[in-house]
């Protein structure tokens, strides 16, 4: 789908919005991918706000990333120009790309529970609060002009009807290391980042 636009993004995230509540059609999206790449060509900020979108034409899952300082009430154009787009797609992923323990079992609780794990956060989104609809993404630790891959994981929590957190694990491959980060909080809940914080949601 080509992007030219900001109407064009908020058609994808209205599109998922359309579709949270329904579970076999959130599983039916999430199945496209894992993982999402990107550079980062502006100045370093502290957050990160990443929201879900979906073109029902092309059948396709994005994540559209913008500075949190950025996401708010402006004119389109510079909202548009602030948004970076990218296509979630399958990526299988091996120890020696990402070789912290935990980071690898978070990825892979994705890969095999993403299904019933969707379908339970909608079928008690009393509880639950449904289906993630952004995601608060600390960034400071990005660098200008890297690559990084962000992967989909599910972190374990007890105290959740699911068992599971969604959770968003970013890797960074330098010629010496691979580092990984995965301190994002997905919204809903909005008990810590407040809905008036993510602007692109008040115009689906």
């Amino acid at each position: 789908m080509a992007f030219n636009n900001l109407s064009s993004i908020i058609d994808c995230l209205s599109e998922w919005n359309r579709i949270k509540d329904n579970p076999n059609l959130v599983v039916e999206y999430l199945s496209l991918g894992n993982s999402f790449s990107f550079e980062r060509a502006t100045s370093v900020t502290a957050v990160i706000h990443a929201y879900p979108g979906i073109s029902i034409r092309d059948k396709k899952f994005y994540m559209f990333l913008i500075d949190a300082v950025s996401d708010r009430e402006s004119t389109d154009i510079a909202l548009f120009n602030a948004i970076t787009v990218c296509e979630v797609k399958l990526r299988t992923s091996s120890p020696s790309q990402i070789p912290e323990e935990e980071a690898l079992k978070r990825i892979e609780e994705w890969n095999t529970h993403y299904d019933s794990w969707a379908t339970q956060q909608i079928e008690n989104s009393e509880e639950t609060k449904g289906i993630f609809q952004a995601f608060n993404m600390p960034s400071s630790y990005m660098q200008r002009n890297e690559s990084y891959v962000t992967y989909f994981g599910l972190k374990e929590n007890s105290e959740l009807i699911s068992n599971y957190a969604a959770d968003l694990v970013t890797c960074y491959q330098s010629p010496a290391a691979v580092t990984y980060y995965d301190t994002v909080r997905p919204v809903p809940p909005f008990n810590i980042n407040p809905l008036s914080n993510f602007y692109l949601l008040s115009l689906i």
